[in-house]
């Protein structure tokens, strides 16, 4: 069935959202320079400084050249876990025996979250109303102060996107669809993501389907935050949008490498994904609420399939750091 465009915001939201807060340009240049720095400028010098930090820390380590695979198992169950994407350039090379294998093998194939199906379809229409569309007369020009509108204007336009409909939307919802099209014109596709290619390949290999959250879970936690954070984040965006496929370029490296650590020095820092409490809602809390679903897939016979964002695999609160710390065994780095 075809997505409708909500569906394809939603899909790519997390990975795109967590960009959205750390673009990360080649180097810090005339900006660290200006005297006397505007509080924007100094903001962007301390993302910059961050940034520039933990990806030095992510390519200090290598993984063994193919993404990374866990798996754990009882006397008639076989859980496989993967990281995925959200949005791939269509030509990068991802697969692995190990990976084909574990596929082949699951009868049923978990997801973050149903986005395709009929039902979900229609639910995303109000949903993104709800979570994405400001209220009661409210435009996303009154929240920002003169400066902040001309930073963000200036991105908008950049972007080729109509100003009019994103007048309308939450500041989050803003800052995700720059930072979609920037790194879509950098040449990613939702459609080459991993939940895309494994959902269909699921479908034509008759597998059943399951998911961890509902849509209305998922767009809460990108949707909840406090305006006033929204804004903040949505001006980093639109100073920053232009570097955002950088950092996704180091994001997928790590990730096709099968670095798992190098993948977690830039998850496990929440600066890289919006602050502490970004970090709390969008990672920490929904690990913790994945784990028990993921325990539970023991209690039935099969192969299950379990495919969630990479990053929710990676660093010291991790799904996988989870599970271990409950005492499972877990097969893989």
């Amino acid at each position: 069935m075809l997505e409708t465009p909500a569906s394809k915001l939603l899909r790519a939201s997390l990975l795109a959202l967590a960009l959205a807060a750390c673009g990360a340009p080649e180097t810090a240049g005339p900006l660290a320079e200006e005297a006397p720095a505007s509080p924007q400028a100094a903001l962007r010098d301390e993302m910059l400084a961050t940034i520039e930090a933990t990806m030095a820390r992510a390519r200090s380590t290598t993984g063994p050249g193919s993404p990374a695979l866990w798996t754990l198992s009882d006397d008639d169950t076989t859980v496989h876990i993967f990281g995925t994407v959200h949005l791939l350039r269509p030509e990068t090379g991802w697969r692995s025996p190990a990976f084909d294998a574990a596929f082949a093998a699951a009868d049923r194939l978990v997801i973050e979250v149903d986005a395709t199906s009929p039902e979900a379809q229609a639910a995303t229409i109000g949903l993104m109303q709800e979570y994405g569309l400001l209220k009661d007369g409210q435009r996303l020009t009154g929240l920002l102060d003169e400066e902040e509108e001309a930073i963000v204007l200036d991105a908008v336009d950049a972007a080729g996107l109509p100003f009019t409909a994103l007048d309308l939307q939450k500041p989050w919802l803003v800052s995700l669809q720059l930072s979609l099209m920037q790194i879509q014109q950098a040449g990613y596709d939702p459609n080459a993501g991993l939940e895309q290619v494994l959902t269909a390949e699921a479908v034509a290999g008759g597998k059943t389907f399951g998911y961890l959250e509902t849509l209305e879970e998922q767009l809460g936690a990108l949707g909840g935050a406090p305006i006033e954070d929204q804004v903040d984040g949505l001006v980093l965006t639109a100073l920053t949008m232009d570097q955002g496929s950088r950092v996704l370029d180091t994001l997928v490296g790590e990730w096709v490498d099968g670095d798992v650590e190098g993948l977690g020095a830039m998850i496990a820092e929440p600066d890289m994904i919006g602050g502490e409490e970004a970090y709390q809602t969008l990672l920490v809390n929904r690990n913790r609420n994945w784990v028990p679903q993921i325990r539970a897939m023991l209690d039935e016979p099969g192969t299950v399939f379990v495919a969630v964002g990479a990053g929710h695999l990676a660093g010291p609160d991790s799904v996988i750091a989870m599970l271990r710390a409950d005492g499972l065994e877990i097969a893989g780095p």
